[in-house]
């Protein structure tokens, strides 16, 4: 634990370092565009100084501090290394790599804050420490990484560490055995009577006995020291590491253990890290999926209910509108019904129209005749005016020959006054006639004008009454015609219907779904958010936001 609170010092002590180094304002120049790798990254700089690409900066830090640097550029919601000392595991420079979303520091850092702790890198584990880089405007515009490489540390493995501290107790117990014998060889070289085999057995036998204790007394301190050196070296790490995976069976996957050995615990203790490392960006994306999920599902749910709530909406529409042509169609047929029987009625029309306008021929025909006849009689009436004329004359000169004869004419005279009375009535029938004749030809002048007229009116009706039966006749076939396609229309309004009415229930089935989907990934999420992860800080304010975009 101190070795872990003394890296976590020096690591942040170089990061101090490392911006001591960059001592001007930073500003990011999003105008500008650099290929890094196969990302194109916006432009920062430190005063004037470019950092994209610039190498110069982390290989000197590098070589200097024995620790490696990186300066990473925010593009988006990504960080991107720009210019870094970090090699993969292929010996390539890092550049033009992201910092992964699952990093344990990656929300802080989008928060501004710092991280400090573990990282597994390219297949490496550091102490790092991540500071985000600020604008005037505060904002996150860019990150400086330093890290040390603890894999690298040289640590005996664990059967050389037994074998050394077994080693270290039988050389002590040799030690012990080799004073104790030296102590013996002296006593017996102080008393020469004693070099008699008698005399020479019984010392030993009281040596034995004398250091019997003292070896037991060795032995238990060494077992003591093994043991010690045994829970130093195996049990503490063993106890660190199972208390580590006890944490991250919890579901605390803040959890790091420090590795400052290169032996199997030392491996252990690494692989229970990348386990952290792992789940926590296994998490870390599964609660941003479970998020989305979540989000998602809420939408889709929310968009089916308004989905399901219009297709009822057009389903009843649909319903309406199929009686509505139901009795458009009953209408419409009877229209056609209707106008098949005017086209008949109007085609008979016609023929009676033909045959008035025959008739009219035959009157106007007729008038003609009369009006000639008329003609006729006048002529004849003036002839036998004439004749009354010429009378009258010839009965006038009678009459002065019958004064001239005296007695004898007087017989012939009243003979010719007669003669002339009768030609004046004669003359004055006949005008009277010749006017009544005259009156009757002018009449059926007239009349035989308004014939022609009504000739000429029938004939224009008769055309008309055609034109009318055409029309009809037209009408009639559109209207049967738009029967059939109202039937049609109907037809396929009543299909819509039917589909209109499963897509709702298709909708609503979809909606269930949704819902459903909805409540299994509120469980998910519940389920792991029982685990920790060094991003639960900055958690719920990206939630918030996330939430505030999906509205």
């Amino acid at each position: 634990m101190n070795n872990l609170l003394s890296l976590s010092h020096q690591i942040r002590g170089f990061a101090k370092n490392l911006a001591a180094e960059l001592p001007d304002a930073f500003s990011l120049d999003t105008g500008n565009q650099i290929e890094v790798g196969t990302d194109v990254t916006p432009v920062l700089r430190n005063g004037q100084t470019v950092l994209n690409l610039n190498f110069a900066i982390p290989d000197q830090f590098s070589a200097r501090t024995g620790t490696s640097a990186t300066i990473f550029v925010k593009r988006g919601d990504d960080f991107v290394r720009i210019s870094t000392s970090v090699k993969k595991e292929n010996g390539d420079r890092a550049v033009g790599t992201l910092l992964d979303r699952s990093h344990a520091g990656y929300r802080g850092l989008l928060a501004g804050e710092s991280y400090n702790g573990y990282a597994q890198l390219f297949g490496k584990q550091y102490m790092t420490q991540y500071d985000p880089i600020l604008d005037l405007q505060g904002n996150v515009i860019a990150v400086l990484y330093v890290g040390i490489n603890v894999s690298e540390r040289f640590t005996l493995g664990i059967s050389a560490k037994v074998s050394l501290a077994a080693f270290g107790v039988l050389g002590a117990m040799f030690a012990l055995y080799l004073w104790a014998l030296g102590a013996a060889l002296t006593g017996l070289a102080s008393n020469p009577t004693a070099l008699r085999a008698e005399a020479m057995l019984q010392a030993v036998a009281q040596l034995q006995a004398r250091y019997a204790g003292y070896a037991l007394l060795a032995v238990l301190a060494a077992v003591g020291l093994l043991y010690l050196l045994l829970q130093k070296m195996m049990a503490q790490p063993l106890r660190e590491a199972m208390s580590a995976a006890q944490q991250l069976a919890s579901g605390d996957l803040t959890t790091q253990v420090h590795v400052g050995r290169r032996d199997e615990i030392g491996y252990l203790m690494q692989a229970i890290n990348g386990v952290g490392v792992g789940l926590a960006g296994v998490v870390g994306n599964v609660r941003k999926g479970t998020d989305q999920i979540n989000i998602a599902s809420s939408e889709i749910a929310i968009g089916n209910q308004d989905l399901s709530a219009r297709t009822e909406s057009q389903a009843g529409a649909l319903g309406q509108t199929a009686a509505s042509m139901g009795k458009f169609t009953t209408t419409v047929r009877r229209n056609a019904e209707s106008a098949r029987q005017a086209s008949q009625l109007v085609s008979s029309a016609s023929d009676h129209a033909v045959k008035g306008g025959e008739v009219v021929g035959q009157v106007v025909l007729t008038m003609g005749s009369i009006k000639e006849s008329s003609r006729k009689i006048v002529d004849i009436i003036g002839v036998i005016d004439g004749i009354a004329f010429q009378t009258n004359i010839l009965a006038l000169n009678a009459s002065v020959e019958a004064a001239r004869a005296g007695e004898q004419g007087r017989g012939f005279a009243v003979v010719a006054t007669e003669v002339r009375n009768l030609a004046q009535r004669s003359a004055a029938a006949a005008k009277e006639i010749k006017a009544l004749i005259a009156d009757s030809v002018e009449k059926v002048d007239n009349g035989s004008r308004l014939v022609d007229q009504a000739g000429n009116t029938m004939q224009e009706i008769v055309a008309s009454v055609r034109n009318v039966t055409g029309i009809m006749s037209e009408i009639a076939v559109a209207s049967t015609g738009q029967s059939h396609d109202i039937e049609e229309v109907n037809r396929a309004i009543g299909a819509m219907d039917e589909m209109t009415q499963q897509t709702a229930a298709l909708v609503e089935q979809a909606a269930a779904a949704a819902e459903s989907l909805h409540d299994q990934a509120e469980q998910l999420s519940k389920n792991v958010s029982i685990f920790k992860l060094a991003q639960d800080g900055t958690r719920t304010a990206g939630l918030g936001q996330m939430a505030r975009q999906s509205r």
